[in-house]
């Protein structure tokens, strides 16, 4: 028989917790490090308590479920936090912004789930190769803006126990005026992979699932979409949207089922 991969715990952190959970000080919830002193022997109680978590903390936001993951990714995350942590000890706030770095010494690509403006509690900031990072909203399933300069100002949102919002640290040179695809049922985000360094967003609208990657051009980005099952497709573009395949008609774009296995969406920067 063959059989399947076990999930890889640090993958699952960094998607699911990382934004939250630093190695060893508070951010918006606890470091690894006291994780481990909690949990550190008591694997199902991290599980447990990853899918039902309550509220014990004053002035710091409740922890979402992370039911989502499944208890065999669960219990990877544990298994990855205990090596994580093996080492260190929790540090004091040091009133520094923790995702705060010069637009000159930043590593692009760079992915971190946070709460930014005009964006849902879900947002995934992905900063681009070059100068341009987007705002990811894993909540509706859609691209919501685009900014040009530097990636995150989080001191807010750091402070506030993930009470306040973090900022774009630059400007926003593009939005996404209506969602791309028309649906009536409730998006159902399933996660990201990776690829070349950048994300590659998954994701489900009724039985419909939807795989799509921004990257960087000269001079903006392209967004690549897959559908499964291949369908034909009416879909909404914002000004200036240009696709490689299909018929523009006004803000429409129209593609048969041939054409939704394999489309890319390209805006520039005006």
């Amino acid at each position: 028989p063959i059989l399947a991969a076990a999930p890889d715990g640090k993958v699952l952190f960094e998607q699911n917790c990382a934004a939250c959970h630093a190695p060893d000080k508070m951010v918006v919830g606890p470091s690894l490090v006291e994780i481990v002193g909690i949990y550190g022997k008591n694997p199902d109680g991290f599980v447990a308590w990853a899918i039902a978590p309550k509220k014990k903390r004053e002035n710091v936001i409740e922890m979402p479920s992370m039911a989502h993951v499944g208890e065999p990714g669960l219990r990877a995350i544990h298994a990855y936090v205990l090596t994580a942590a093996k080492g260190l000890k929790e540090q004091k706030d040091s009133g520094l912004d923790p995702f705060a770095v010069p637009a000159a010494m930043l590593k692009r690509p760079v992915v971190q789930r946070i709460f930014l403006p005009d964006s849902g509690p879900a947002t995934i900031a992905v900063a681009l190769p070059g100068d341009l990072s987007v705002a990811w909203d894993a909540g509706p399933c859609r691209l919501r803006y685009v900014w040009q300069g530097g990636f995150l100002r989080g001191f807010p949102y750091w402070k506030g126990n993930g009470s306040a919002q973090a900022e774009p640290d630059g400007k926003v040179v593009l939005k996404e005026e209506a969602p791309l695809f028309a649906v009536s049922s409730v998006p159902k985000f399933l996660g990201y992979d990776m690829k070349d360094g950048l994300p590659v967003f998954n994701y489900r609208l009724g039985d419909t699932t939807v795989r799509e990657s921004v990257a960087p051009v000269p001079g903006g980005v392209r967004r690549t979409l897959s559908v499964e099952p291949a369908q034909a497709l009416t879909l909404t573009l914002s000004a200036g949207t240009t696709s490689s395949v299909g018929t523009v008609g006004g803000n429409k774009l129209t593609l048969t089922a041939e054409q939704s296995k394999n489309f890319s969406l390209t805006r520039l920067v005006p």
